[in-house]
């Protein structure tokens, strides 16, 4: 424990403290159960092991918790990050926090590690519109690297856009819609008739593929 006074654990090493119970026992599994599955990959953690780093007594490292993952079948962000998808704000580091739902987006390769600017009273409309510039350039530094090659320019194409864009919108709509009697919420009409529109923008993409397939489809067949 002296070691752990010297060089605590920080606001995401809680959270890998905290998910790997959660999810170990949401398994079934004993500590020897885990500590048998991540031994097998050859990340030797005995089962004094598995309980000290449920006590934060013990730090996870990129190999352990790649192991750790694998073995509870879950993706590393699900040890990294919280249990939640919404406005609450999570801990990135010491001095960086960002809402839940954006650090999702952000470990998943979506947007970048900074929430959506939003309006703040009494501010000028020149400031509310550097903070929107400043956002989007952020968000473009971010795409150019930080997926692979090939899932990058899958990820630029409109559709792809489109389909992320709606996906966060039904989203948020679930979210709405669960706290308004009969959906009846004006918000929640709003919502839907947004989700609707940018439902028909994807189908007008996904056309559009379908078009350029069917010509490339017709280049490709040798002449009869």
């Amino acid at each position: 424990m002296a070691d752990e006074k010297k060089n605590p654990l920080g606001p995401v090493g809680e959270q890998v403290r905290r998910n790997t119970a959660r999810l170990r026992e949401a398994r079934g599994l004993t500590k020897k159960d885990l500590s048998d599955r991540v031994t097998e990959m050859g990340r030797a953690v005995p089962p004094l092991g598995v309980s000290r780093i449920e006590a934060g007594a013990r730090r996870v490292d990129a190999d352990d918790l790649v192991a750790l993952a694998v073995a509870l079948n879950v993706s590393p962000l699900t040890l990294l990050l919280p249990d939640a998808w919404d406005d609450e704000s999570v801990w990135l580091a010491d001095r960086k926090r960002v809402q839940s739902r954006t650090a999702w987006l952000w470990g998943q390769g979506l947007a970048p590690a900074e929430d959506m600017p939003a309006a703040v009273e009494d501010e000028s409309a020149e400031t509310v519109q550097q903070r929107g510039r400043d956002y989007y350039k952020t968000e473009e530094e971010f795409r150019a690297l930080a997926l692979p090659t090939e899932r990058r320019r899958a990820a630029e194409h409109p559709a792809n856009r489109e389909a992320q864009d709606l996906a966060e919108m039904v989203s948020r709509l679930v979210q709405v819609a669960g706290v308004s009697v009969g959906g009846e919420s004006p918000s929640v009409r709003r919502a839907l008739r947004a989700a609707r529109l940018r439902l028909r923008k994807l189908d007008a993409e996904l056309e559009q593929i379908e078009i350029t397939a069917d010509d490339l489809d017709r280049l490709s067949q040798p002449d009869q």
